[in-house]
């Protein structure tokens, strides 16, 4: 064989080895073109040692030959020791997110979560080829901070069989299970993930009791006034919410992780009375929203079974001449100040506003005043006072009035809490209706205070668990210098490197 030809073969056959290498790292599950690819490289490397045998032992015994077998070793060492580096680095991931508002990054809803679960948890990953890198960038966020996470993928167009016995319906899907728990999530969010992580990882969903009857909030109602968004939300947080009208039924259920009396507007019955006082002695947990009423006593039974636990709800309106939403002349009271040291309300940060709030206070001397805590208040007196005139509210000419009034801070929000009992009371209801859900912060005020409410403080944040897709476009330009930067120009450094340090070891 000519020596021109035997050189041809000898680069074709080095290119093919470099073709095998990039194939086992780019897909390695493609075993069949992996494994035919390199018996072929190998089989011709077997027909060029045989065809040039006087050749190859010529140089096997050259000097040459001992170099380049003593190069070749110090190369695979080196490839040992940086597999061995990215393996950790796969292990132990750290990832800096320098985005602005951490856009690739998990909430801190989904990170308190992820530190409460104990045990490992399995990701299956449904999807096409084309879509596995895109869903995997998803999954890898949860591993980055919970390592036992296994990942696996199922192919949707090799393995049918297995997604039509799971029940997957669409793809790309993800199964999340921990033991015998299992759910299907078809929407690839870190909302929907971190709520199948809540299903497989808790006993059982709290069920959270609505009271009916009294003119509550519908929460089946789409209406502007009507709580649909309530709704979704509650359940996206996976609770089950049920219905319970205390005037045919004067039974609590024993499931009931919380009772929601949420803006009524008929009194209560004695009788309704005496079963909420039985459910808070069984260690009941209750929400309790009152709005203002100027026209009549407002909810008295309900404000007295508050002050037996040591809370006063004033049926006034608070004034709040500094912080209000724009137009309101102080009737739409803005929260601002949290008591930072309570779950609920640590480290809160955004805009909650009560439309018409009346307000609330700890009893002095209560023998239960020490377990409240007022989560949210107004400013102080003079800029915030509680309004009882209701002919002054009429012509929005409030002022305040030492004998009638009470002077600010005013309390919006309270919470309760001893060794039995949990309660929460909000000065108003409509702050998380249909008409606000374009306001966010009010509603994960309330979520937040269920969380804490049914004991999944786990839960508590104020970012809403949600990734934005945003896709990032590219010009030809940028597309192609890349290309040429990480497929060309590097890889020829490299090669240029090489060369030179080969050069002057011989000159050596």
């Amino acid at each position: 064989m000519r020596s021109w030809m035997v050189s041809l073969f000898c680069i074709i056959n080095f290119l093919l080895y470099l073709i095998v290498v990039g194939l086992w790292i780019s897909i390695p599950e493609e075993l069949t073109l992996n494994i035919s690819t390199s018996v072929a490289a190998l089989v011709m490397t077997l027909v060029l040692i045989i065809l040039n045998k006087k050749k190859f032992i010529h140089f096997y015994q050259s000097q040459l030959f001992q170099k380049l077998v003593g190069a070749c070793i110090s190369a695979v060492f080196v490839f040992v020791i940086f597999g061995f580096s990215n393996y950790l680095a796969y292990k132990n991931p750290v990832v800096w997110d320098v985005t602005k508002g951490k856009r690739n990054s998990l909430t801190e809803q989904t990170l308190k979560l992820l530190k409460e679960i104990d045990g490992p948890v399995s990701f299956r990953i449904f999807a096409l080829k084309k879509d596995y890198d895109l869903v995997r960038t998803l999954i890898e966020l949860y591993r980055l901070q919970k390592k036992d996470i296994e990942i696996t993928f199922v192919d949707a167009e090799l393995q049918p069989q297995v997604i039509s016995e799971v029940g997957v319906t669409k793809v790309p899907s993800i199964e999340v299970s921990q033991g015998d728990k299992r759910k299907i999530v078809e929407e690839l969010s870190e909302l929907a993930l971190s709520n199948a992580l809540v299903k497989v990882t808790r006993k059982k969903d709290p069920v959270l009791y609505f009271v009916t009857g009294h003119g509550e909030i519908d929460l089946s109602s789409s209406e502007n006034e009507g709580g649909v968004q309530l709704t979704k939300l509650l359940k996206a947080n996976t609770y089950k919410l049920k219905p319970l009208n205390l005037r045919q039924s004067s039974n609590i259920p024993n499931d009931a992780a919380a009772l929601i009396i949420w803006g009524p507007k008929e009194a209560f019955f004695k009788a309704e009375i005496k079963s909420l006082e039985e459910f808070l002695k069984k260690g009941g947990n209750l929400v309790l929203a009152l709005d203002p009423d100027l026209n009549s006593e407002g909810q008295t039974e309900l404000i007295s079974l508050m002050e037996r636990y040591g809370l006063k709800v004033r049926n006034n309106l608070v004034i709040d001449r500094i912080k209000h939403a724009n137009g309101s002349n102080g009737t739409v009271p803005v929260i601002h100040k949290f008591d930072e040291g309570h779950p609920i309300s640590k480290g809160f940060k955004g805009t909650v506003f009560l439309p018409l709030a009346s307000s609330l206070e700890v009893i002095k001397n209560s023998p239960v005043g020490d377990k409240w805590k007022i989560l949210a208040q107004s400013n102080h007196y003079p800029a915030a006072w509680g309004e009882t005139s209701k002919e002054e509210i009429l012509s929005m000419k409030m002022t305040y009035n030492e004998e009638q009034d009470v002077a600010g801070p005013l309390g919006y929000v309270a919470a309760f809490e001893d060794e039995k009992n949990k309660i929460l009371t909000f000065t108003n209801s409509t702050f998380v209706i249909n008409t606000y859900r374009k306001f966010p912060q009010n509603f994960m005020l309330f979520i937040n205070a269920v969380n804490w409410l049914v004991g999944e403080e786990r839960l508590i944040s104020f970012n809403t668990p949600a990734l934005e897709d945003r896709p990032l476009f590219m010009s030809k330009n940028q597309i192609g210098l890349i290309f040429y930067f990480t497929i060309i120009f590097c890889p020829l450094l490299f090669i240029i490197a090489a060369f030179v340090l080969y050069k002057r070891r011989q000159k050596l």
